[in-house]
C-alpha cells in the first residue's frame, strides 16, 4: 500500500491526495487575482436590487425610486441608467403653485367651475371661509366654518349681520298701472293684504311684498311671496296714463314658474335680445382681445384686466325681453345683473353711515373728469333729489339708533364715494353716536321728510348701470395708482376726487311687527342695491366696519326666531324644501343598521320624515265629497280678515266669532307653538287633542312642581317584524348558496388549469337592491294613504304638525311653526272652552319619542 495519506471520497467517487506544503508564490497570485475580482465587482454590481435599494436602511427614501435628487451624488447618474432600462418614464418636474394660479389660468379654471352652477361676486371670499352648497343653480355659503350660531344671533339682536342675498332674481316690468293692475289681479288677492298697485307702494317711497298664486287659483296653488318696488313717478313722466316701470324681486325657488305666469298672464313674446354688457362665454374672448391691443402694458396689467371680468357679475349678457302684441308691457330679466346685500341688526345703520359717504356735487368737475354723474348733474331735477338724498342721510346719522325708527320699508338712493376710498385699517366696530337734545326735538320731523324723492336714483336706468360697471377702476390699478401718489400711508389722494360715485339704493326693513308674543323690530336693517362689479368692494367695507357675515343658514334661525318661516309648506319653495329633506332623512334612517334604527311602527308614527297634510286632511273632512279637494291639494289660510277672526277665538279661547265658510277639507292654519314645559321635539312632531284627564294632571303636576311627561304612548306590536327577520335570512341564505357555488366551480377549474382562474361575477347588485326596497317598505310603508289613519295614529287624536322646531333665542324655550286643520282647531278651543282653560294649550309629541307634553298656541295674522 502506498505511504501517501488516502482518503476515500463518495460523492467524487475515488481517492483525493492532499499535498504537505504549498508554494507562497502561488498562494499570493491567486489571492491577487481574487481581490482584483471583488473590486470589479463592487463597481460593477451584478446584484438584482437597485442602487436605491442597496443603500443603508437609514439612507433610504421613499420617494428615491421616482426623484433622483433623493439619492447621494454619486448614485444618480446609475439610478437614471436604471430608470430608464425599466421603461419608466421619468417624471418631470410639477409646475409650481405660482405657475399654476396665475390670472390667465385661474380664469379658465374659474370658468369651467360654473358650468353648473354659477357664482356670486362674493363667492372666492366665502370659498374660504364658509361651507358652501350648491342650491337653486347657485354656489352658495351655507355657514361659516367657525362656530358662530349663537354669534350670529347676537348680531341679528344687538350687532350687525350681513349677507349676501344676489341670488334673488331681478324682474322689470313696465306699463300703465291699469294694464299692470289688471295682470296681477290674476295672480294675487287683495284678502291677502295691500295689492301691488296700492298708493303708498305706487309712488315709489316703499318697498311691498305680495304673495303670487297661479292664474285664477287663489287660494290654491302659490308659488311663492315676491318683494316690489316702483320707480319714482318724478323720475319719470308725470302724466298718470304714462309707462311706470316695477322691479319684482323673486326668490330663486320658485323663479321659473313666477316667469312663466307673468309670460302667460300678459300674453307675451320674447323679443330679439340685444347684447348688452359681457356673458361668461365672451369674457376669455374680450380679454385676450384686450391683450392683444395692448401688447405695450405689462403682463400683471392684463392679467389683472381678466380677473376684473370675473368679479363681476354677468353685466354684459343676453338680457331676454319680453313684449305683448301691442307693445304695452314690457318684460325683463335682469337677473344676475346686480348685487343684493342684506344687513340685519341695530347697528347696520351705524355700519352704513361709516362705510357710505354721499359725494358733494358741488365739487364735480366736468373738465377733468368724465364719469355718469357728470351727464346726470344736467339733468333737470338731479341735483335737488341729490341734495334732499343727502341731507336725510346726514338726519339720520343724527337723530336715530336703529333702522326700526324710520318709516317700514321705505326706499332711499344715495350716490356715494368708492367704499375704497372710506375703508379703515384694521376691522373696526361701527357704534351708534347721536344728538339727544335733536332726538326729542326733530324725530318727528324726520318723518314728515320722507318723500317720493328720496327713491329716485340712476340706477334704474340700464345704461347708467352699464356704464357704471364699465368704468370701474379695478383693484389692482387702484392699488398701482395709491403706490405711486400715496406720499404719506392712509392720506387721500389727488386721483381719488376722480374715481366715479356708485348709485345705490337703500331698502328699509322694519322686523318683527308682532309684539304680542315676539321681541318688536327684531331682525330689523337695511338692503342695499348696488350695480354690478361693486360686490366684493362693497362687501369688504361692510365688513371692515364690524358687519359679521352670515349665509343660509342664518336665513332659517332668523325666520325661526321671528315666529315665521321662510317658504311655506304650499308654496313651490316649500315643496322642494320638503322633498329634498325627506331624501336626506330618509337616506340617513337607512344608513343605519337595523339595531339603531327607531322602530316608527311601535311608536305609533305614519310620517315621521314630512307632514302628511292631504291625508291629515283627509281625515278630518267630514263633508265626505272631496273628489275635487284631492286634486286641488291643500293650502295655507292667508285671509287677514278671516286669520284676525281666529286669532281673537283663540285668545279668548272662545268660539263665539269662530269662521264657518271656512273650506275644511283643504285649509290649514298656521301657528306659532311654543312648549311650556321642557322638551325640544323637534322637526314634524305631532300636534294632538289632549282630554280632560290630561288637564287635570297638568293641574296636579304645576302644583307640585313635576315636569314629567302629560302622557306616554303605549308601544304598538310590529306586525311586519317577523316578516322582515325572515326576509333577511332568506337573502342571506340565497347570498351564501350562489357564494358556495361560485367557490366550488372555481376548485373544480383549478383541479384541471394550470394558470390563474377567474370566475364569473356574482352580480348581486340588482338583487340585493330590490331586498332593500322590500325591507324599506316594511320598515316605513308607502301607502299610508290606504292602510293607516294619521289622525288616529295613537290614542291622542293627531290634528296638525310642527314643520320648524328649535330653541328660541330671543324667547329662553322652544318653540316653532306648526300648521293644524280647520276641524281639529275648532274641537280644541270647544275642549279648553268645557274645562274653563283661559290659555289653549295642545299636546305635542316628537317622532322618536312616545312622551306627550302641552304647549301654548297663537295664530299667526301675518302669514
Amino acid at each position: 500500500m502506498d505511504e501517501r495519506k488516502l482518503e476515500y471520497d463518495s460523492t467524487l467517487g475515488g481517492p483525493v491526495v492532499l499535498g504537505t506544503h504549498m508554494p507562497t508564490y502561488k498562494y499570493a497570485a491567486s489571492a491577487l487575482q481574487e481581490l482584483k475580482e471583488l473590486v470589479n465587482a463592487t463597481k460593477q454590481t451584478t446584484s438584482t436590487k437597485l442602487i436605491f435599494q442597496s443603500l443603508p436602511k437609514h439612507m433610504r427614501r421613499r420617494a428615491m425610486s421616482h426623484h433622483p435628487k433623493r439619492l447621494p451624488r454619486k448614485y444618480r447618474a446609475g439610478h437614471i441608467h436604471q430608470m430608464s432600462k425599466s421603461g419608466k418614464p421619468q417624471q418631470t418636474k410639477r409646475p409650481s403653485r405660482k405657475h399654476r394660479r396665475r390670472p390667465q389660468n385661474l380664469l379658465k379654471d374659474y370658468l369651467r367651475r360654473q358650468r353648473r352652477h354659477q357664482w356670486l361676486e362674493t363667492h372666492i371670499w366665502h370659498a374660504k371661509r364658509f361651507h358652501m352648497i350648491e342650491k337653486w343653480g347657485y354656489k352658495l355659503p351655507y355657514a361659516s366654518c367657525d362656530k358662530t350660531y349663537r354669534a350670529c344671533y347676537r348680531a341679528t339682536a344687538e350687532h350687525c349681520l350681513l349677507q349676501d342675498i344676489s341670488f334673488h332674481a331681478c324682474i322689470e316690468m313696465r306699463g300703465t298701472i291699469s294694464r299692470l293692475k289688471d295682470g296681477f289681479d290674476r295672480l294675487t288677492s287683495r284678502d291677502c293684504g295691500l295689492s301691488i298697485t296700492a298708493k303708498t307702494f305706487v309712488t315709489g317711497r316703499r318697498e311691498g311684498f305680495v304673495d303670487l298664486f297661479r292664474d285664477n287659483q287663489y287660494p290654491q296653488k302659490a308659488l311663492g311671496k315676491v318683494n316690489f318696488l316702483w320707480r319714482c313717478q318724478d323720475d319719470e313722466d308725470v302724466d298718470p296714463s304714462s309707462p311706470r316701470t316695477l322691479w319684482l324681486w323673486v326668490h330663486p325657488a320658485s323663479y321659473t314658474q313666477i316667469l312663466e305666469e307673468l309670460i302667460k298672464v300678459f300674453d307675451l313674446k320674447r323679443q330679439k335680445s340685444v347684447k348688452v354688457p359681457l356673458s361668461q362665454e365672451d369674457i376669455t374672448e374680450k380679454a385676450t382681445e384686450e391683450d392683444k391691443k395692448s401688447t405695450e402694458k405689462p403682463k400683471s396689467a392684463k392679467t389683472e384686466r381678466r380677473l376684473q371680468f370675473l368679479t363681476k357679475t354677468q353685466t354684459r349678457r343676453q338680457v331676454p325681453i319680453y313684449k305683448s302684441e301691442d307693445s304695452e308691457i314690457q318684460l325683463k330679466e335682469l337677473r344676475d345683473t346686480m348685487n343684493r346685500f342684506r344687513l340685519t341688526g341695530p347697528l347696520s345703520q351705524s355700519v352704513l353711515q361709516k362705510a357710505l359717504k354721499v359725494v358733494d356735487i358741488d365739487q364735480v368737475d366736468d373738465s377733468k373728469q368724465s364719469t355718469w354723474i357728470c351727464e346726470q348733474v344736467q339733468r333737470k331735477h338731479f341735483a335737488t333729489f341729490h341734495q334732499r338724498q343727502k341731507d336725510f342721510w346726514n338726519k339720520c346719522h343724527k337723530l336715530i339708533t336703529s333702522p326700526a325708527e324710520l318709516l317700514s320699508n321705505m326706499i332711499l338712493a344715495l350716490n356715494v364715494a368708492d367704499p375704497r376710498l372710506n375703508r379703515p385699517q384694521k376691522r373696526t366696530k361701527a357704534l351708534i353716536s347721536y344728538d339727544v337734545q335733536a332726538f326729542h326735538e326733530s324725530s318727528q320731523q324726520l318723518l314728515c321728510d320722507i318723500v317720493p324723492e328720496l327713491s329716485s336714483s340712476p340706477l334704474w336706468c340700464e345704461k347708467t348701470r352699464n356704464r357704471v360697471s364699465d368704468e370701474m377702476l379695478s383693484t389692482h390699478d387702484y392699488c398701482s395708482m395709491r403706490a405711486k401718489h400715496a406720499i404719506v400711508p392712509g392720506k387721500p389722494c389727488q386721483f381719488e376726487d376722480s374715481m366715479q360715485p356708485i348709485p345705490l339704493l337703500l331698502i328699509q326693513r322694519p322686523g318683527c311687527q308682532e309684539g304680542q308674543y315676539k321681541r318688536l323690530s327684531y331682525a330689523c336693517g337695511w338692503d342695499i342695491i348696488a350695480p354690478a362689479g361693486y360686490g366684493m368692494s362693497l362687501w369688504l367695507s361692510l365688513i371692515m366696519w364690524g358687519a359679521r357675515p352670515g349665509g343660509l343658514r342664518e336665513f332659517e334661525s332668523i325666520a325661526r326666531e321671528m315666529g315665521t318661516e321662510e317658504h311655506l309648506p304650499d308654496t313651490i319653495g316649500g315643496q322642494q324644501t320638503s322633498g329634498h329633506r325627506y331624501n336626506e332623512m330618509y337616506s340617513k334612517y337607512f344608513r343605519l343598521p337595523p339595531a339603531k334604527r327607531c322602530n316608527y311602527r311601535k311608536f305609533a308614527v305614519v310620517s315621521p320624515f314630512r307632514a302628511p297634510f292631504p291625508q291629515l286632511l283627509r281625515d278630518w273632512n267630514t263633508s265626505g265629497s272631496d273628489s275635487d279637494d284631492k286634486k286641488s291639494g291643500f293650502f295655507i289660510l292667508r285671509d287677514r280678515s278671516k286669520l284676525q277672526e281666529i286669532s281673537e277665538c283663540v285668545r279668548k279661547c272662545n268660539l263665539y266669532k269662530f269662521p264657518k265658510d271656512l273650506p275644511t277639507a283643504q285649509c290649514l292654519i298656521q301657528l306659532k307653538i311654543s312648549l311650556t314645559s321642557r322638551g325640544n321635539p323637534g322637526d314634524f312632531s305631532l300636534i294632538c287633542l289632549p282630554n280632560r284627564k290630561d288637564f287635570k294632571k297638568k293641574c296636579k303636576q304645576i302644583k307640585h312642581r313635576n315636569n314629567e311627561p302629560i302622557y306616554v304612548e303605549p308601544l304598538l306590536a310590529d306586525t311586519d317584524e317577523k316578516e322582515r327577520k325572515r326576509l333577511r335570512m332568506q337573502h342571506k341564505k340565497l347570498l351564501k348558496r350562489l357564494r358556495g357555488q361560485r367557490v366550488r366551480e372555481k376548485r373544480k377549474k383549478q383541479e384541471t388549469s394550470t394558470t390563474r382562474v377567474i370566475i364569473r361575477p356574482a352580480n348581486t347588485a340588482a338583487m340585493c337592491l330590490e331586498h332593500m326596497k322590500r325591507m324599506c317598505k316594511l320598515w316605513l310603508p308607502e301607502n299610508t294613504e290606504t292602510l293607516y289613519s294619521v289622525r288616529k295614529q295613537g290614542t291622542r287624536d293627531c290634528f296638525g304638525y310642527m314643520t320648524t322646531a328649535h330653541f328660541c333665542l330671543t324667547e329662553g324655550n322652544v318653540g316653532g311653526i306648526g300648521y293644524v286643520t280647520v276641524e281639529g282647531l275648532r274641537e280644541l278651543l270647544k275642549l279648553c272652552q268645557q274645562c274653563h282653560i283661559k290659555q289653549p294649550q295642545c299636546l305635542i309629541r316628537s317622532t322618536n319619542s312616545r312622551n306627550y307634553r302641552f304647549a301654548a298656541i297663537q295664530v299667526n295674522v301675518n302669514v
